[in-house]
């Protein structure tokens, strides 16, 4: 028994350097062996077909200048795909251009074209499904359906990429970067133009979608629904048809936006249905038709936004209760705040109106008086919308005379009792 432990004690440090080793073997094999594939019009390798389909995982194909007529390209290995200015490559009317069904693949620097149209399916320049830590940068798409196509995806990232769509009418026009039930994934420093949606998000969270332009678009600039825990901050939503829509999601901030000339018979510069528990904080809403239009949202903050130039600053319905808003600032609105009910739970104070005609005998910068936040003619065309054919009209100007001496006809409960003085800077 002596001999047999004393063997055994001799055997284990054998043994334990072994099990590193193989472990080392095992996890490092890829990084030791990875190679690089050089694809040019004149190399032995001139296709990117062929280069994926001699590459390994871990491999990295790197491609010159030209024009590649590739179509369809799937990708099922772990590789990167690297290009140098000038660099286009062509689904030629396919499918997708590129589709990624493996883990951690790479594509940057690429100028991606020509994916395939269908009733049926949606194709995309690059679509990527099923897939984790999937990373495209300095990408350039045009004339595909849909730009970037994520599904099921985790832990990936879309950087610093352009699409210009090819949308002529929102049937037939794809999103410039759509995701579907995918989670953890980073979208920062994208253009999105000319497509049906610039960004669509349904059942995916925890996002960081940040410093992206979506202009020109034929619906939304962006477009999210069953979305929660996401944050969105430094995006600019230009001149789209509709703004931005946020629907049925929870734990959503908005930070340091600025929607602007979002401008039609119903353009927002942001939409807000079903949404709770969220913040809208130092956001710019200019030249809008409806700066906010919320809907059935409650426990939102409104912190320290500017409302500028809209036709409507903020549309508030009455079934949405219990928000606050605080600290904005109202500035030559044809309405500040608009709603078609007569009650409210939700809370105005410490807000810059222009239109307020109170007094500060303290000094403290803070109104003596309550601001009513709606006015006469404001509260009726929101009940019946025909009636913004008399604005301006003498009737009207009559009837907001008669408003100032007798302001009870208006919803009292929609005052800011608190009112600034000067506006926030």
């Amino acid at each position: 028994m002596k001999k047999q432990s004393h063997l055994n004690s001799r055997l284990k440090p054998f043994t334990y350097q072994n099990l590193i080793l193989a472990l080392f073997l095992l996890f490092y094999t890829n990084v030791i062996f990875s190679k690089t594939i050089s694809v040019c019009t004149e190399c032995t390798i001139s296709s990117v077909r062929n280069a994926i389909a001699i590459a390994q995982n871990g491999d990295t194909i790197r491609i010159r200048s030209a024009n590649y007529k590739e179509g369809f390209l799937p990708i099922t290995k772990s590789i990167s795909i690297i290009g140098e200015k000038g660099v286009v490559i062509d689904g030629l009317k396919e499918k997708h251009v590129f589709g990624v069904y493996a883990d951690s693949v790479r594509l940057e620097n690429l100028k991606v074209i020509g994916s395939g149209i269908s009733d049926l399916t949606e194709f995309a320049g690059v679509y990527a499904e099923k897939v984790k830590g999937c990373h495209f940068e300095n990408l350039s798409l045009e004339d595909n359906v849909y730009g970037f196509y994520l599904s099921e995806t985790n832990n990936c990232a879309i950087k610093n990429s352009s699409s210009i769509g090819n949308a002529e009418n929102e049937v037939l026009g794809g999103n410039g970067i759509h995701l579907w039930s995918s989670n953890d994934n980073t979208i920062t420093g994208n253009h999105l133009e000319r497509h049906r949606d610039g960004i669509y998000l349904e059942f995916s969270e925890r996002l960081k979608i940040e410093a992206n332009e979506a202009k020109e678009n034929i619906r939304y600039g962006m477009h999210f629904m069953f979305s929660s825990h996401n944050h969105f901050t430094k995006n600019i939503f230009n001149n789209n048809s509709a703004g931005v829509a946020v629907m049925y999601s929870k734990d959503i901030i908005m930070t340091e936006n600025t929607f602007i000339e979002n401008w039609g018979e119903s353009s927002n510069g942001i939409l807000l249905k079903d949404i709770a528990d969220s913040t809208l904080s130092n956001n710019l809403f200019e030249g809008n038709t409806i700066g906010v239009f919320a809907d059935g949202i409650t426990n939102l903050k409104f912190l320290n936004n500017d409302f500028l130039n809209n036709g409507w600053g903020l549309k508030i319905l009455g079934n949405t209760d219990y928000n606050t808003i605080i600290d904005n600032n109202f500035k030559n609105n044809v309405f500040d705040i608009s709603t078609n009910t007569k009650s409210t739970t939700n809370e105005f104070y410490n807000n810059y109106w222009d239109r307020y005609q109170g007094y500060d005998l303290d000094k403290d910068l803070v109104g003596d008086v309550p601001h009513k936040t709606i006015h006469f003619f404001g509260y009726w065309i929101a009940v019946y919308p025909f009636l913004m054919v008399l604005y301006e009209s003498p009737v009207v100007l009559f009837l907001q005379g008669i408003e100032k001496a007798f302001p009870i006809v208006t919803p009292i409960e929609f005052e800011d009792k608190h009112p600034r003085m000067k506006e926030r800077i």
